[in-house]
């Protein structure tokens, strides 16, 4: 037994070389059922710690003295942190069991777990004495922890005393418990090892795919902005056709590096299902147009067949959804020259709550060979390769559906005859969230005439009516409709002639549904027609002939004792980098009479929540360097006060699933940019504490300043109107207005700069500011542009940001022309400046780069960036020469020029 005066206190910086951690090899479950088993054999305390001493578990059996007041104490846990490693250590270099004295003068003996040569842990067993305690020694312990004397000598007096033998024979014990453990541990390393290089393999696979497929968007660039250059210029016919078709297959290919990106993230399993609450009829209407719009001119008809007992809202990922549904449907029309493509979906209940989904995409296309079918869902492969040479694709898209099925407990087969066409059926799993179905069966069956030759049409037309029981009368082969006496007259465009037309005219008790292509522009002047746009599909149908309700999207609708309060005695902070968007939500907010601070990045945010106690905080998403989840994170993680405190995101980007994720990241709710007065007051009613919201009439009378009605100034360029609903007030509305005239300037020149360096990041993140703060204002235009290029920068599309970004800064500009006569005190705002001779060396250098890459589109974005700036002697003529020879496309005087020019600077 070692020595009680000679124990020497490790230094706590001893380290290993590399950090390991006991609790990633052997779960922490597994060690506390086998220290509380051998505490339970023992009869003495037992406790397993990291490398350093550090509990890792609950101690079992402790005594009264060391877990009452040695642990408590935060010198005496700090000496106990010290004993335990000291205890290891000792064993380790002595290669055998062993005790000793901690620093509390009870028996402990512990035994090092390992990895290899290296302690990730130790397993610590004792807390007895060895014969009755020293008093005085034990005063003096005492004092020194900082803990009461008489108390602490109490527990020493109840601490059992154990033989040298029997605490010989538990220290033995102990060691072979922690060669135990070791063994888990290396087994446990070696298989965490094996997968970790099985992930880097996957990762490396995933990674090069990734590279690959950005690395060729950069020649694309090139190739599609030389192509748009070229087309403008006069050429024969054929020169222009074979330029179409350059860029036709340029954008098929970049179709397909989007494939390939999608594989990728599969594959390194990145690719997240998020489930959130929908409406299968908007999925529906809105892979309808994407479909239309695909087929074009080709000789194929598209109908649905969509069930009346759909229900409302189902629960899963729309987003996924629509992507695989798009996904077989664009493959159908893909592989089928004429004929139909047909998509059919059944809501098959499994419970009250859950509904399987299924969908039939079918087509009369070339069909698959019986030996092909073993290809379909294997990745880069297309079956019969030869024969569908000229279409394009990358042999994912079934790959990917395939996949993205699995991960959410679907599954996806198909059935094919060869030269005949296929069905690739899906069965997915989807919670109900509204039952209610979308259309109702009439009570009384409808009598319909028909006059239909298209065969896909009618066969779809008397699937629709047959399922409400129609009592239908079939004229498509005689014409003939002089003795109708049906209640309505459904008839196809091309067959409604001024014989029907006057038909109509002189029955107006009949309703007559015209069916239409789906993009064909007017109506038929008459009561009691109406057209039915194309795909044919049930409720559409019912819409026309009255029978339904047309469909409209959900939208949350508050009630309006939402907004009938004030609150002078809550204190809120709102947290955004943006300035108008700051104006925009403190000035909604200035009628409830509310204690209002302002932060515009995480460090003032952080500052005023460490020092001040508010009772809800607005919290902008995106910010440049610590954004609002990560600032959400400091707060719950460190200021233990705001633990229950509302923190509800602003965010620009409210698509599906968006919410759910601020929920996880501790987040209490989200309020969707542009911020609108309706659902912001509806936020602060919900989540505000109830005993500081005071009910009154109408909060717009409580406050003096606000106005009881809002003014439509017309101004140039600005949908007011829009603008106005969303605000609610004159004088906010021109308050924000003045904010963003005054911003324009300076957030131009951060995108330029953003762009021009490359840095995808905080481009996004500037762009989707614009994109929120434009549309408060009813900047529609920017507002689109920039929506387009965040979600570009989301994606890394650097070749659309390369071609947009010049846009939507043109449009942006603007603004301070078409602003300038609302704020004439403020001044000219914005005018050019003076290009110094480091700015004008970076963009030649820009330009030199351009050209060695022949991108043209670069060379017009380097001579847009220096017209922004103002040129004086002879920096002004070698612009002008420049600018000439660029837009003449003569690149070598290009050369010529920037290098005069940067030889005259130097």
């Amino acid at each position: 037994m070692y020595s009680k005066d000679n124990i020497e206190y490790l230094d706590d910086t001893d380290e290993l070389d590399e950090q390991i951690y006991l609790t990633d090899l052997i779960e922490v479950d597994t060690l506390q059922r086998i220290q509380d088993a051998f505490s339970k054999m023992a009869q003495m305390a037992a406790l397993t710690t990291d490398a350093d001493g550090v509990p890792v578990t609950q101690g079992s059996n402790f005594s009264e003295l060391c877990n009452e007041f040695c642990r408590k104490s935060p010198i005496g846990k700090a000496r106990c942190e010290n004993c335990d490693k000291m205890g290891a250590v000792m064993a380790l270099n002595e290669k055998k069991p062993v005790s000793y004295f901690c620093h509390a003068n009870l028996v402990d003996y512990a035994a090092p777990i390992m990895l290899g040569d290296r302690m990730i842990g130790s397993f610590i067993g004792g807390q007895v004495l060895s014969d009755e305690p020293d008093y005085d020694k034990m005063r003096r312990i005492a004092k020194e922890i900082e803990v009461d004397e008489e108390a602490f000598l109490k527990a020493a007096q109840k601490t059992p005393i154990v033989k040298k033998d029997i605490i010989d024979r538990a220290a033995a014990f102990i060691y072979e418990y922690a060669g135990i453990l070791s063994d888990m541990a290396y087994k446990a390393y070696h298989s965490k090892q094996l997968s970790v290089e099985a992930l880097q393999a996957a990762s490396q696979k995933s990674d090069f795919l990734a590279n690959m497929s950005h690395e060729i968007r950069t020649p694309m660039n090139a190739i599609l902005g030389m192509t748009e250059m070229a087309l403008r210029e006069d050429m024969s016919s054929a020169a222009k056709e074979y330029l179409h078709q350059i860029k036709s297959s340029g954008k098929n290919l970049l179709v397909i590096i989007n494939d390939i990106l999608d594989f990728s993230k599969i594959e390194s399993g990145k690719m997240d299902i998020i489930e959130v609450s929908y409406e299968p009829m908007s999925l529906i209407m809105d892979i309808s147009s994407i479909i239309n719009s695909r087929i074009g001119n080709k000789e194929i008809e598209f109908t649905m067949d969509i069930p009346c007992d759909m229900p409302r809202r189902l629960l899963g990922d729309s987003v996924r959804i629509q992507q695989i549904l798009v996904n077989l449907l664009n493959n159908a029309v893909k592989f089928t020259k004429r004929g139909e493509v047909h998509l059919k979906l059944e809501f098959v209940p499994i419970n009250d709550k859950t509904v399987t989904l299924k969908a039939a995409v079918s087509d009369t296309g070339i069909g698959i060979k019986k030996k092909d079918l073993s290809k379909l869902f294997k990745s880069f492969q297309q079956v019969d390769s030869k024969r569908n040479r000229n279409i394009e694709g990358t042999g994912l898209g079934l790959a990917i559906s395939q996949q993205l099925l699995k991960l959410m407990n679907g599954k996806i087969s198909v059935k094919s005859t060869y030269e005949k066409g296929s069905t690739f059926s899906l069965e997915l799993p989807q919670k109900i969230v509204n039952p209610e179905p979308i259309f109702g069966i009439p009570e009384k069956a409808p009598k319909v005439a028909i006059l239909a030759r298209n065969e896909y049409i009618k066969k779809q037309l008397l699937k629709s009516l047959n399922d409400i029981k129609a009592e239908i009368t079939d004229i498509s082969d005689s014409g003939s409709f002089d003795n109708i006496t049906s209640e309505y007259f459904i008839s196809e465009k091309e067959h409604f002639n001024s014989t029907m037309e006057n038909f109509a005219a002189e029955h107006p008790e009949i309703k007559f549904v015209v069916i239409d292509k789906f993009n064909a522009i007017g109506n038929i002047k008459l009561p009691n027609v109406r057209i039915a746009r194309k795909p044919v599909y049930s409720l559409g149908l019912y819409t026309a002939m009255g029978l339904a309700a047309e469909f409209v999207r959900e939208e949350e609708e508050e009630d309006a004792e939402n907004f009938q309060f004030i609150a002078p005695n809550a204190h809120i902070l709102i947290v955004d980098d943006n300035s108008v968007n700051l104006t925009v939500a403190s000035g909604l907010l200035e009628p409830l009479n509310m204690k209002i601070d302002l932060a515009s990045n995480a460090e003032q945010a952080i500052e005023k929540i460490d020092s001040f106690m508010y009772d809800l905080i607005f919290m902008d998403h995106m910010m440049p360097e610590v954004d609002g989840v990560d600032v959400t994170h400091i707060i719950r993680r460190l200021i233990p006060r705001y633990a229950d405190v509302p923190i509800i995101a602003l965010t620009a980007n409210a698509v599906d699933g968006v919410k759910e994720m601020f929920i996880k990241e501790g987040m209490n709710d989200m309020v969707a940019k542009p911020i609108e007065v309706r659902e912001i007051m509806s936020k602060l009613r919900k989540w505000l504490p109830s005993e500081k919201i005071i009910p009154v009439e109408d909060p717009a009378s409580a406050d003096g300043d606000r106005e009881q009605s809002a003014k439509i100034p017309e101004i140039a360029g600005l949908n007011t109107k829009s603008a106005l609903s969303m605000l609610g007030s004159e004088s906010l509305f021109y308050k924000v207005l003045e904010e963003y005239y005054i911003s324009i300037e300076k957030k131009a020149e951060v995108i330029r700069n953003y762009w021009k360096s490359g840095n995808v990041k905080n481009f996004t993140i500037e762009v989707h500011a614009i994109k929120s703060s434009s549309r408060q204002i009813g900047a529609e235009r920017v507002s689109d542009l920039a929506a387009r290029l965040e979600r570009a920068g989301n994606e890394n599309d650097i070749e659309f940001i390369n071609n947009n970004t010049e846009e939507l800064l043109d449009e942006y500009l603007k603004y301070k022309e078409l602003l300038r006569p609302q704020f004439p005190e403020i001044g000219g705002a914005g005018e050019r400046k003076e290009a110094s001779a480091d700015k004008i060396s970076d963009m030649l250098a820009e330009m030199l780069g351009a050209i060695d890459d022949m991108d043209t589109l670069r060379i017009d974005d380097v001579i847009e960036e220096m017209s922004g700036y103002e040129f004086g002697g002879e920096d002004k003529e070698y612009f002008e020469k420049l600018k000439s020879a660029a837009e003449g496309f003569d690149t070598d005087l290009c050369t010529e020029i920037t290098g005069k020019w940067l030889k005259s600077l130097k």
